[in-house]
């Protein structure tokens, strides 16, 4: 035990004036970058052209396969879509295997496959990977492509397109692409209902006959494998592949604007606007100044320690984060973007934001503080994705396909280490095309854009062009002229009686039954539903016969119940919950606190909105004055929501007009409700609703 205390008393004396040396108050200085040494993968070529590199690693018993081919990007025009398609239905079987026997295999083995238009991947055990490669092969190669699963994975495609139909964020990316690469770019273009219409299944073989070759092929096996084993394996399942290198066809270069300005997309349903400040560059992986502009990007809008997040968020509370990209390309010009999704009220001051931010990168020095950051985070990554075998086998993939330095991924430390302040601000002015930028506003124009016209970021108004969300030309919307003389909140409300058959006889309806039936992910859903004009709810889920989940509402009391736990509901939510009570909402309704907000277009109706609190619209036909939409914003993890609900087939029952049939969405999903009974006036029991 004295031994014991006089070690620690020594140790003390030894550690403490150590101690007394450290001035913790100040950042350590960074030391030199590490020196890495790549270890070269295995490598050999078969006579047909495709490239082969083995990355040996034994620490797991796991091995994977990565077939990449490397095609010049596709214009696709008239047929957008048969790549899709074409990814798809690869792995689907091949011609010796069928399909239902392939995926039964696959499962059976606990391996992973997956396909693309010109692309394969295989992961399993190493024990199985022998059988697994060879299925991977079988079905790149020998695909046998089914009419039948041809028009499966074509109306799943369809259907892709119509979920997105009034997504926000998928109208943004999609006119951003256009716009920045233009129409005819294989960057630029968009998949529609019109082109996968166009698409045959000659068209989807004449794709992978052009592309899917050899000749500029690599495959990539990486795991726990031996060199010699897999090289004799590969050699007999790919010898016999055929095929030569498609050639590249020219498109039209990215081209910037002319001078900065504002493209608009007029998006109605919009609860938030997605802004971008958006332009491509000259400099590309190769050049040396990439670096810079690497750091430069990460100090901008790298991530929660960058400026823009900083600004946007922490200080001005715009958004949930705001960030910027820099994507180099070998085929085309690269492309910087500075982002954010932000609160229509603030959509004008996000514009001035991000540009200030960039104009304020180009015009002062960054700090020291910021570019020692920027840099300990590349080299945290860089060290940390080192440990991967994957790693390996990418950068030298990457060395061959872009015409890379054969030491740039051993020197790329060096070369972040060694970037100036001065490089910083170099590389911002040269490449930073502030001045020839678009900024993308995608939001609902009858709340954002007259302040949006007013904005100035350099001093003067910008000019706007307008764009509807496929990227065509369109004219400023004139939503003053949008509400006809006469038409207000309540002339939309007693329409909507006259049309669904009377307001009269609406309040007389003291009470309602009504069942629905869905189907989702391959289950029937039975929803029952109760409701009196005594602030009484009840509503069921039901599978199978069981209820799965119930919601019960009775004047000042309610609870939610799910796998039969019953949790009572709080003041706010049983204030919600109230509110949907009404046999009819429109009879709720507080003519004080709604508001008509003009009219929008629902699916390509015309529909008055109508604002019946600060989070939820109502839509009715102009034309039929029929409800046909409801649409609720919500905050969930952080995130702003919006649950739209559209309403339609309209059918009598004892004199009155009730919707049959209810679309609800649930992010992209969409889940249709269709009315089996309605019973009007219905005695219910008092433990209804206990």
């Amino acid at each position: 035990m004295m031994k014991k205390v006089l070690y620690f008393a020594m140790l003390l004396l030894v550690i403490s004036p150590l101690k007394a040396q450290i001035d913790r108050s100040k950042q350590p200085e960074p030391g030199p970058a590490p020196e890495i040494n790549l270890e070269e993968p295995q490598a050999f070529s078969l006579k047909n052209g495709l490239r082969v590199l083995v990355v040996e690693n034994h620490k797991l018993p796991r091995a994977s396969a990565n077939l990449n081919i490397d095609i010049p990007p596709i214009f696709e025009g008239e047929l957008a879509g048969a790549n899709a398609l074409l990814s798809s239905m690869l792995g689907k079987g091949s011609q010796s295997i069928k399909k239902d026997a392939f995926e039964e295999e696959v499962d059976y083995l606990g391996a992973r496959l997956n396909f693309g238009s010109s692309s394969a991947f295989a992961s399993s055990l190493s024990r199985y990977f022998p059988r697994v490669l060879e299925l991977m092969a079988d079905a790149a190669l020998n695909p046998n492509f089914l009419q039948e699963e041809f028009d499966k994975e074509k109306e799943k495609l369809m259907e892709g397109i119509k979920s997105d139909e009034n997504s926000v964020p998928a109208a943004a990316r999609r006119v951003e692409s256009l716009i920045t690469y233009g129409k005819n770019h294989p960057y630029g273009e968009y998949i529609s209902e019109e082109s996968v219409n166009n698409v045959q299944l000659a068209d989807v073989k004449n794709y992978y006959a052009k592309n899917f070759n050899p000749e500029n092929a690599y495959l990539i096996i990486i795991g726990d494998v031996d060199f010699a084993t897999v090289k004799k394996q590969v050699t007999k399942l790919f010898k016999n592949w055929k095929g030569k290198a498609s050639e590249a066809i020219p498109f039209p270069a990215a081209k910037n604007a002319e001078a900065l300005e504002i493209n608009f997309v007029d998006m109605p349903n919009a609860v938030q606007s997605e802004v971008s400040v958006d332009f491509t560059t000259e400099v590309k992986k190769t050049d040396a100044d990439y670096f810079p502009m690497l750091l430069a990007n990460a100090i901008l809008g790298g991530g929660g320690q960058a400026r823009l997040f900083l600004n946007l968020r922490e200080d001005k509370g715009y958004t949930y984060g705001s960030y910027s990209s820099f994507r180099t390309d070998k085929n085309t010009r690269s492309r910087i973007r500075a982002f954010a999704s932000v609160r229509n009220a603030v959509t004008d001051s996000s514009v001035v934001e991000l540009v200030k931010e960039i104009k304020k990168i180009q015009e002062l020095p960054v700090s020291q503080e910021e570019l020692d950051q920027a840099k300990a985070k590349y080299v945290g990554d860089f060290v940390l994705a080192l440990e991967r075998p994957s790693t390996i086998a990418r950068y030298a993939l990457s060395i061959l396909t872009e015409g890379l330095p054969a030491d740039f991924y051993t020197t790329y430390l060096q070369k972040i280490n060694a970037v100036s302040i001065e490089d910083i601000q170099r590389v911002t002015q040269k490449y930073f095309h502030l001045d020839r930028a678009r900024i993308f506003v995608t939001g609902k124009g009858s709340e954002v854009l007259e302040n949006l016209e007013k904005t100035a970021p350099l001093g003067s108004p910008l000019s706007i062009r307008f764009f509807d969300k496929y990227g065509n030309d369109a004219e400023r919307p004139n939503y003053d002229a949008a509400l006809p003389e006469g038409v207000n909140a309540a002339s939309v409300i007693a329409s909507y009686f006259d049309a669904i058959g009377g307001r009269e006889k609406a309040e007389s309806i003291r009470s309602k039954r009504e069942v629905a039936n869905a189907s989702m992910q391959g289950m029937t859903l039975e929803i029952e539903s109760k409701k009196t004009n005594q602030q009484q709810s009840f509503l069921a889920v039901k599978m199978m016969g069981n209820t799965m989940q119930k919601m019960v509402v009775n004047k000042d009391k309610g609870y939610n119940e799910a796998q039969g736990q019953r949790m009572p509901m709080g003041e706010e939510q049983l204030t919600a919950a109230l509110a949907d009570t009404a046999v009819f909402a429109e009879l709720a309704l507080d003519p004080a606190t709604i508001s008509l907000a003009g009219v929008a277009d629902v699916n390509g109706v015309k529909a008055y909105e109508l604002k019946v609190s600060d989070s939820k619209s109502y839509f009715y036909a102009v034309d039929s004055h029929l409800k046909i939409k409801i649409s609720e914003t919500q905050e969930m993890q952080g995130n702003t929501i919006t649950q739209e609900t559209l309403i339609g087939d309209y059918k009598a029952v004892d004199g009155l007009l009730f919707p049959h049939k209810v679309t609800q969405s649930f992010g992209p999903q969409k889940i249709d409700f269709i009315t089996s009974s309605i019973e009007l006036n219905v005695d219910f029991a008092e433990e209804d609703f206990q």
